[in-house]
C-alpha cells in the first residue's frame, strides 16, 4: 500500500501523546461552572487549593517552566482571578519554585506539583490573574483547552525535532491550534498593555507648561524602564534566545514532576 504524505502524518499522530487531559479528546466546559478544589499528588496530607470561579484561556503549553505530569510533553494551564484562589489545607508545604521569576509558582514540597502561579508585579500585563492546572481537580466543568502555546519549546525539553510535524498535526486534530507564542488574543492583550504604558501625553500648547507627572505615573515609568533595562538572563547550554526572552516575561524553574 502506498500512502500519501497526509495519510502518513495522520498515522503518525496515533501514537502522539500531548497531555492526559486531552489525549482521549477534549471535554467541554460548563458555562455555569463555579469552580472546584485542586489537590496535589501527595497520598498523605495533600495540599488543597480552592478555585471559586470558572477559568479562562485554558491551553496546553510546551514551555519548560510550567509543571507537567509524568510522561506528558505539554502542560495544561488556565488563568483565573487571584481573588478566587484560596489555599485550604497544608499550605505549609507550599514553596515558591523561583522567587526571582515574574510568575511565583507555588509548588508542593512533597510531590513537586505546582498548585498555582501568582504575579506580584502590578506592572506585569497579567497581574491579577493566577495560573492553575485544572487537571488537579476532580470537579467537572472547567473551561476546555482552546489552543497550544510555545509549541516549539518542547524541543528544549528533549523532544526530537523530527516529531514536530506529527505533534502539530495531532494538536490540530484535537482542535488545539498550535502557536509558538501565546494565542492572538493574549498576545494582543500584552501589546495593548505595553502600548498604554508607552503612551505619551499630548504636547502642551504654546505658552503653556506641560502638567507635572503624578507620583504614580513617575513610579510606573521608572518600573517600566527598570524592566526594559533588566538584562536578559544569560544563556544556558543549548538554550535558545527565544527561551531566554520567555524567561524574562514568564520566568520560572525547570520542569518538575
Amino acid at each position: 500500500m502506498i500512502w500519501s504524505s497526509e495519510e502518513r502524518t495522520m498515522a503518525n499522530t496515533q501514537t502522539v501523546l500531548i497531555h492526559p487531559a486531552v489525549d482521549n479528546g477534549i471535554k467541554r466546559g460548563k458555562p455555569d461552572f463555579s469552580g472546584g478544589v485542586l489537590t496535589c499528588h501527595c497520598t498523605s496530607k495533600p495540599v488543597k487549593v480552592r478555585v471559586s470561579a470558572q477559568t479562562a484561556h485554558n491551553h496546553v503549553c510546551g514551555c519548560t517552566k510550567c509543571w507537567k505530569p509524568k510522561g506528558a510533553i505539554f502542560s495544561q494551564v488556565a488563568v483565573v482571578s487571584r481573588d478566587a484562589v484560596q489555599v485550604l489545607e497544608n499550605g505549609d508545604k507550599l514553596q515558591v519554585v523561583n522567587k526571582d521569576a515574574p510568575i511565583q509558582r507555588y509548588a508542593c514540597t512533597g510531590c513537586g506539583v505546582h498548585m498555582y502561579g501568582r504575579i506580584e508585579n502590578k506592572d506585569h500585563p497579567f497581574y491579577g490573574l493566577d495560573f492553575v492546572h485544572t487537571e488537579l481537580s476532580k470537579d467537572e466543568g472547567w473551561s476546555a483547552p482552546e489552543f497550544a502555546a510555545f509549541v516549539s519549546s518542547v524541543i528544549e525539553s528533549g523532544v526530537d525535532p523530527s516529531r514536530m510535524d506529527g505533534i502539530r498535526a495531532r494538536l490540530r486534530e484535537l482542535g488545539l491550534t498550535p502557536y509558538d507564542t501565546l494565542s492572538p488574543p493574549l498576545m494582543d492583550a500584552i501589546a495593548t498593555h505595553a502600548a498604554k504604558r508607552q503612551a505619551k501625553p499630548a504636547p502642551a500648547q504654546a505658552g503653556q507648561s506641560a502638567p507635572a507627572a503624578s507620583a504614580e505615573a513617575r513610579q510606573g515609568a521608572a518600573t517600566e524602564a527598570q524592566w526594559k533595562s533588566a538584562p536578559t538572563p544569560p544563556a544556558k547550554k543549548n538554550e535558545s534566545i527565544f527561551a531566554r526572552l520567555l524567561d524574562k516575561l514568564f520566568g520560572g524553574g525547570q520542569r518538575q514532576g
